[in-house]
C-alpha cells in the first residue's frame, strides 16, 4: 500500500476543493465529538455555519482546539486474499483553533462565500448584516495541515 504524503500546498488545494468535512471538538473533560458538515476554505480559514446553540458550540466554548478532516475513497482494490484488499484514498487533516465569528462583515462574507460555493454559478440573493443573526458562523484557523494518499504502486513515484 504505497502512500504519498501531500506537500502543504497540495493539502491546502485539496482542502479548498472539497465542501464536506468533519469537525472534531472536545469538551472540558476531554470527550471527543465529531460533526460532519459543509464548509468553505476562504481567506486562510475554514468557515462553517450552524444553529446558535448545540454540542459543538458548547465544546468550542470550553476548548477552542479542534481537528478538521476531509477525505475521499478514490478506488477500492479487491483481491482473492483479504489482507491484500485495500482502498486508495486521499485525506487531509487540519489542526487549529475554532472561534465564533462576531464581526458582522466577516460573517456576511463567509456566508456569502459558502452560498456561492454551493450555488455553483446559479444566482442567489446575497446576505447582508441584517439577515445573518439567525445562525452562527465558526472560523477554524489552520495551525498545521497534513495530507496523504494511498496510491497504486505504479503511481507512488
Amino acid at each position: 500500500m504505497p502512500k504519498k504524503w501531500l506537500s502543504e500546498s497540495e493539502a491546502f488545494a485539496y482542502l479548498a476543493g472539497r465542501t464536506e468535512g468533519r469537525l472534531a471538538t472536545c469538551d472540558a473533560a476531554g470527550q471527543p465529538y465529531i460533526t460532519p458538515l459543509n464548509y468553505v476554505f476562504h481567506r486562510g480559514n475554514i468557515y462553517l455555519h450552524c444553529a446558535p446553540k448545540g454540542h459543538k458550540l458548547d465544546n468550542i466554548a470550553a476548548n477552542s482546539r479542534v481537528c478538521f478532516e476531509v477525505s475521499q475513497a478514490d478506488k477500492l482494490v479487491f483481491t482473492d486474499k483479504a489482507c491484500n484488499c485495500s482502498t486508495r484514498y486521499t485525506s487531509v487533516i487540519v489542526f487549529g483553533k475554532a472561534r465564533i465569528v462576531d464581526d458582522a462583515a466577516e460573517k456576511v462574507d463567509a456566508l456569502n462565500t459558502l452560498t456561492a460555493r454551493f450555488a455553483a454559478g446559479r444566482p442567489f440573493a446575497a446576505a447582508d448584516a441584517s439577515m445573518v443573526n439567525g445562525c452562527t458562523v465558526v472560523a477554524v484557523s489552520v495551525d498545521k495541515i497534513t495530507g496523504k494518499r494511498n496510491v497504486d504502486p505504479d503511481a507512488a513515484h
